[in-house]
């Protein structure tokens, strides 16, 4: 998990050092053409007995693509992982999805502010090891949530975001439900 958190760090640092130095001497309409990058930390809540836990930490990085001013379509990738006990018995969990997200925007009169929903589809990754044996499974992933961005700074090209999601899988033929509530740092890329 060490890894994967200072793998992840280092790419939005190296992506998000772009978002600084972008910018567009003409003026475009609305944010088409342009693109977000970001990463978030949360926790998951699991309605699920297989997985062995009941919560995980949860770290993630996206990128977004703006369609227009309203519609973006956004990469997500992002890994949870705890360690609980089944039957008296230790079990590290480990789950990392890939989505791909449809993100509605809306633009209320202050421009710093632009709450959104969101639906997507995507692949879920978990893997369970228990007392030296281990195993994996994966399966179709659906997610829907909501959430805020809130920009600020003088060209208002960063912002906080916060979000929360319901993703639903069926790892190991059993139904989980995973509620996510998420925090982090997003950068525009190109225009302003």
């Amino acid at each position: 998990m060490k890894r994967i958190l200072c793998l992840t760090l280092f790419v939005v640092l190296a992506f998000g050092s772009s978002a600084f130095a972008a910018t567009n001497k003409t003026k475009q309409s609305g944010s088409t053409g342009t693109g977000e990058i970001g990463f978030g930390v949360g926790q998951t809540d699991v309605s699920s007995d297989t997985a062995g836990i009941d919560s995980a930490q949860v770290i993630g990085v996206r990128g977004g693509y703006n369609l227009n001013n309203q519609w973006q379509i956004e990469g997500q990738f992002s890994s949870a992982s705890d360690s609980g006990d089944i039957a008296g018995t230790s079990v590290d969990t480990t789950m990392r999805l890939l989505m791909v997200n449809g993100v509605m925007n809306f633009h209320p009169k202050k421009k710093e502010l632009v709450p959104y929903v969101m639906a997507g589809i995507g692949r879920a990754d978990v893997s369970v090891d228990a007392s030296g044996t281990s195993a994996s499974d994966n399966s179709v992933a659906y997610q829907i949530g909501g959430g805020t961005r809130v920009f600020f700074g003088k060209s208002k090209t960063m912002a906080f975001r916060a979000d929360l999601s319901l993703l639903r899988d069926t790892s190991f033929d059993d139904s989980s439900t995973l509620t996510t509530i998420t925090a982090g740092v997003t950068w525009k890329l190109g225009g302003r």
